[in-house]
């Protein structure tokens, strides 16, 4: 797996990249002091996974990776931070960053969310030899990633795709082997999964984020999908410094 790491603090990047080499079959491509050097680096290398800083000289690490995003980048980022910000966290899930870190990071919990990069990207490894993609079908899942915070049905995406809400529901299950309904739902629970992690976010705060304006019903559903209630998940996730 390959791995970038950028932060102005050279005893956090280089005891980073000393700690994440110990890994087998991890490479650290890349350390860098400054966003600006690093995006001209992963504009030109591949990476499976890159851990920045927020605040840095010349360019943060929120605007490196909504630059990155605009050119098609898809490694999974990670952020650590000195700053338990709910503007940069928020901006941070709008980018898709896997996760939201506070400073001083927990060494096994990263070491966590990084093998779980490294597996999801062997899964879809495997699995890229078997799907067939349809057009339609994609735009809708596009619809949904972009708009899960609305009220948003079959019939509206139907509606905006310019086709009958019959006919995309049976290319969706098709495609997708779900119905989009709980596709909508498990895009959700996931976000919530990623806004559970900031300190900021209280559950009925998650549920409103959503797009799950009931707490008590978001609660009870996130329970039965993952076997435990957000402020369990929560507990059990992320340890902060208080």
């Amino acid at each position: 797996m390959e791995i970038v790491i950028i932060d102005d603090e050279p005893k956090i990047r280089n005891g980073l990249k000393h700690f994440l080499e110990k890994q087998e079959g991890w490479n650290v491509a890349g350390v860098f002091e400054n966003a600006v050097d690093a995006l001209g680096f992963l504009e030109r290398h591949r990476a499976d996974a890159v851990i920045t800083d927020i605040k840095m000289p010349q360019m943060s690490g929120l605007e490196m990776l909504a630059r990155l995003r605009e050119k098609g980048m898809d490694a999974e980022a990670i952020i650590l931070s000195g700053y338990a910000d709910f503007g940069f966290a928020q901006r941070a899930i709008e980018l898709g960053v896997l996760r939201y870190m506070l400073k001083p990071t927990n060494p096994r919990e990263l070491l966590a969310v990084l093998k779980g990069v490294e597996e999801n990207r062997r899964d879809a490894a495997r699995e890229q030899a078997k799907p067939v993609h349809n057009l339609l079908v994609q735009k809708a899942v596009d619809y949904i990633e972009a708009n899960y915070k609305e009220k948003i049905s079959i019939k509206d995406i139907a509606e905006k795709l310019y086709v009958t809400p019959n006919y995309l529901s049976e290319l969706f299950k098709r495609h997708t082997g779900k119905n989009s309904s709980v596709y909508i739902t498990e895009v959700r629970l996931e976000k919530a999964k990623e806004y559970l992690t900031l300190p900021e976010c209280n559950v009925a705060a998650v549920s409103e984020l959503v797009g799950i304006g009931n707490a008590r019903y978001f609660s009870s559903l996130f329970k039965k999908t993952y076997g435990m209630t957000p402020s369990e998940y929560r507990n059990q996730s992320v340890e902060f410094e208080t």
